[in-house]
């Protein structure tokens, strides 16, 4: 599941259980969320290692053959992976100027209101 995915189904999951308290179990906003979840999940597979003690539960280990995390593809260090993934620094100039874009519209909006 990539960041964007899950960041969406973590919002839905207080708007699930917000319509499970009020009694919304056959509602069709609900029907909307079970089916969107269900989706999700469909490449979401492998195992995850726990530790049982005292009360605690710790995450010792997790594999999964669908990850999306590739440690040769995350390393800056490392060129391989093909030419659609090597890193190039470069690259990240363009996504910070883009992202900033509306970081600096509302500077602005707010240094005019100030005045």
């Amino acid at each position: 599941m990539d960041r964007e995915v899950k960041r969406i189904s973590e919002g839905m999951a207080s708007e699930f259980a917000r319509l499970c308290y009020n009694g919304f179990w056959f509602a069709p906003e609900m029907d909307l969320i079970r089916h969107s979840v269900t989706y999700s999940q469909q490449d979401v597979t492998g195992v995850v290692s726990l530790e049982l003690y005292k009360g605690n539960i710790i995450c010792r280990g997790r594999t999964s053959p669908n990850a999306l995390y590739i440690p040769d593809l995350a390393s800056m260090d490392i060129e391989g992976g093909g030419d659609d993934f090597d890193y190039n620094p470069s690259d990240a100039a363009g996504f910070i100027r883009i992202n900033a874009v509306r970081l600096k519209t509302y500077a602005a909006l707010r240094a005019k209101t100030q005045k």
